[in-house]
């Protein structure tokens, strides 16, 4: 098993995730969030269909705002059935232990955990060649909004 985090076009075909994918990604996200102090994500349809956009081109960079004014994630995993929904979520989570308050820096988790983000759309994408050499990946791609990870105001959004 491999898998692969990057601290973070296809126009078409959008495939709406199901009913038990976007529980999965909220109760994900809301469990880390209830340990550090910010309230529930709520989904949000526009961020999921700019999150698939951006999964359909199966390309492991983030959009650099293309999409919007979105915060994001990324994650991958090869092969497909190495990273569900849960595992993707928690690696993010993990990297808990690298955050230092006194000299904050941007991190998947702080996007996750960030208090003034209130709203969550995320998409997976299975990519056949997103790393050559390797099966198939899974790759995901969450956007947020209001986005997080900005500059002098991680004290007020960031509770670890």
């Amino acid at each position: 098993m491999t898998r692969f985090l990057l601290v973070s076009l296809t126009i078409g075909c959008f495939l709406s995730a199901s009913d038990a994918d976007v529980q999965a990604y909220l109760d994900a996200h809301n469990s880390v969030r209830a340990q550090h102090g910010a309230v529930d994500l709520a989904w949000n349809n526009t961020l999921a269909a700019a999150a698939q956009e951006w999964a359909n081109g199966c390309v492991f960079v983030h959009s650099g705002g293309k999409l919007g004014p979105y915060g994001e994630n990324l994650a991958a995993g090869s092969p497909v059935s190495s990273l569900p929904i849960p595992a993707a979520i928690q690696d993010w989570a993990n990297e808990v232990s690298q955050y230092d308050p006194n000299n904050p820096m941007f991190s998947h988790l702080t996007q996750m955990v960030w208090k003034a983000t209130t709203q969550l759309g995320c998409a997976v994408q299975t990519c056949p060649d997103l790393f050559s050499g390797l099966p198939p990946a899974a790759f995901y791609v969450c956007e947020y909004f209001p986005a997080g990870n900005v500059i002098g105001e991680f004290a007020q959004n960031v509770q670890l």
